[in-house]
């Protein structure tokens, strides 16, 4: 029984199974790439608005896709970038992605359940869709409060998405996963308040394709539609056809214009709430140190 409950909860999170191939084939699909360059513009905000300097990402293990990489475009902007992580051969490659961009990031292996940093030390501390990992969020949260001096980001798949809602059909309680925590009211129960307030909140990553863990390329694959991925998409082949071009493509600076190519249906973010809360994949909220 309880190896049939962790079959369900990898078909949910295939990234379970397969973290450690994109480490070695970097075609993430461009459903991920799509939100990384969507999350950039959260960050570009924040940045804006808090005047950032550090960052820790914790955890770092999230939804799908290379991990540990989510940071990258604060360490293009030159900020301290930490990045924790509790495996260690995954932290190994992690380390070598950006050892090899050369930006300025810190990838530890660490117990996020224990972490090691002074009070008031990090200016953000963020994730991404990585909290249902976490299975004490209340010892968490505290931790993070502590540690945070200016803003905390927290983003998670929207649990209204036809497409999770769907997904969560294969999952039971056995699964290891504490999917409680995607719900934004039980985040801001735990993050609001003890000197935190809860400022802001959104729903992005509202592309034209359902949120299923399956690379949009190989629908259209399956469909017999294949020629239309470069008609949509815009994303040209390498000469290694298994490596399409990638995210960090983007920040080696060998396709600087990625973000603009697949950020062509970003008119779609501006959807009208209820098909935003309906179709967006994930959602967003942030915590503001109370100044005294």
């Amino acid at each position: 029984m309880k190896k049939q409950s962790q079959k369900k909860a990898n078909n949910f999170l295939p990234i379970l199974d397969n973290w450690e191939r994109h480490f070695h084939n970097h075609d993430e699909g461009l459903g991920t790439t799509y939100e990384r360059f969507l999350l950039h513009n959260i960050f570009s905000e924040i940045n804006d608005r808090y005047e950032v300097e550090t960052i820790l990402e914790v955890p770092s293990f999230g939804m799908t896709g290379i991990s540990g990489i989510n940071s990258l475009w604060w360490g293009q902007q030159g900020k301290e970038v930490f990045i924790v992580d509790d495996h260690f051969r995954r932290l190994k490659y992690i380390q070598e992605i950006w050892r090899s961009l050369k930006l300025p990031g810190h990838p530890l292996l660490m117990d996020y359940t224990c972490l090691s940093f002074k009070k008031n030390s990090i200016d953000l501390i963020w994730n991404f869709a990585a909290l249902w990992f976490v299975n004490n969020l209340v010892d968490f949260a505290n931790q993070i409060k502590d540690i945070a001096k200016k803003v905390i980001l927290i983003s998670v798949p929207n649990h209204r998405s036809v497409g999770l809602l769907f997904r969560r059909k294969f999952v039971d309680g056995s699964s290891g996963l504490s999917l409680d925590n995607i719900y934004p009211n039980r985040i801001k129960s735990v993050f609001h308040g003890h000197g935190w307030r809860f400022v802001k909140e959104g729903i992005f990553d509202i592309p034209p394709w359902p949120d299923i863990p399956m690379k949009k390329e190989e629908i259209l694959k399956k469909l017999g539609l294949s020629f239309l991925n470069n008609f949509l998409f815009n994303i040209k082949n390498t000469k290694d056809q298994d490596a399409p071009e990638n995210v960090l493509d983007y920040f080696s600076g060998k396709h600087p214009d990625l973000d603009k190519r697949i950020l062509r249906y970003g008119f779609l973010e501006n959807s009208p709430k209820l098909f935003q809360s309906l179709w967006g994949h994930h959602r967003y909220l942030i915590f503001e140190k109370v100044r005294s």
